[in-house]
Parts: structure tokens; sequence; C-alpha cells
């Protein structure tokens, strides 16, 4: 009676979390964009990450080719305050990036779009370094999610 009892609940609560949509996210499957190029007028970390992700599928060719490609266009980065503390000082930070870009599947298949994303951190003037290290931290995960999105679209406009 015990056995069927765990049996049940497990069940139960099994059922409750893949009836509300819940799934592990696990990473980005990039097989099939292994020539894809990545065109960026400047470095920066968004496209380090996205080079790094490319790189790592990428099979030595002699022949490359134009197409695919991944071409930045923009990105833009904005900082506001999100909330102020009871004696009127800055309490926590908002940044928000919007890369605009183009996926160039042929000469005449060029889709253009933007993706956004957005990240907080709290700030504590009287800890400099440890605020440093969050928002650091925060434009990383940033740039991590833009990178997953740019990815997934790619992908999905590749395979249609």
């Amino acid at each position: 009676m015990k056995q069927l009892k765990s049996l049940l609940l497990t069940t139960i609560i099994i059922a409750s979390i893949s009836s509300c949509g819940y799934q592990l996210r696990g990473s980005v499957n990039i097989e099939g964009l292994e020539n894809v190029k990545i065109i960026a007028d400047n470095k920066n970390s968004l496209t380090r990450i996205l080079e790094q992700k490319l790189l790592a599928y990428r099979k030595d060719s002699l022949n490359e080719s134009m197409y695919p490609a991944i071409k930045l266009l923009s990105i833009e980065s904005k900082k506001r305050q999100l909330s102020v503390n009871s004696s009127g000082r800055v309490d926590e930070y908002e940044i928000n990036k919007i890369i605009k870009y183009q996926f160039i599947y042929s000469k005449e298949n060029i889709i253009s779009g933007t993706l956004k994303a957005s990240a907080s951190y709290d700030f504590n003037e009287s800890q400099m370094q440890g605020t440093r290290e969050r928002e650091n931290t925060a434009i990383e995960s940033i740039n991590r999610n833009l990178v997953r999105k740019l990815l997934l679209k790619f992908k999905a406009g590749f395979q249609s």
C-alpha cells in the first residue's frame, strides 16, 4: 500500500510538471551549420560567443562559400535605472541590448530582423567591485541569450 501511494504521488507530480509545459532547456543543437560565416564590422563579446558556438562544429573545408551567413548589422546597448531607494540613490539597473541582423541563405534569400534581451542587477555603491562583477555577469547572460535566440532563428530559417 505504501508503494502504491508513493507511485501515485510520483505520477501526479510528473504529470503536473509536464502539463504546465516545463522542460529542460539544454544546449542549442547546431548540427548542419558547420559552414556558416559570421560577418560583423567589429569584434565584440557577442561575436566572440557566436564564433565559439559555430567553430566547435566547423569542418575544415578548402572551398568556403559566401552562403549561408549571419551578418550582425548593429548592436545597441542601453542602461537605465530600474529602482531607487528611500535616500534617492539608485538601487537597481536594467541593461537592454538590441541586435539587428541579416540571415543570408543565398543571393535571393535574405532575412532581416531584430532581437532583444535584458537583465537587471542590484547596485551597491559601497561594494563597487562586486557591483561591477554583477553588471558583467548580467551582460554576459544577455549575450549568451541573444546568441542562443539568433542560432535558433537561423536554424529554423535554414531548415525551411
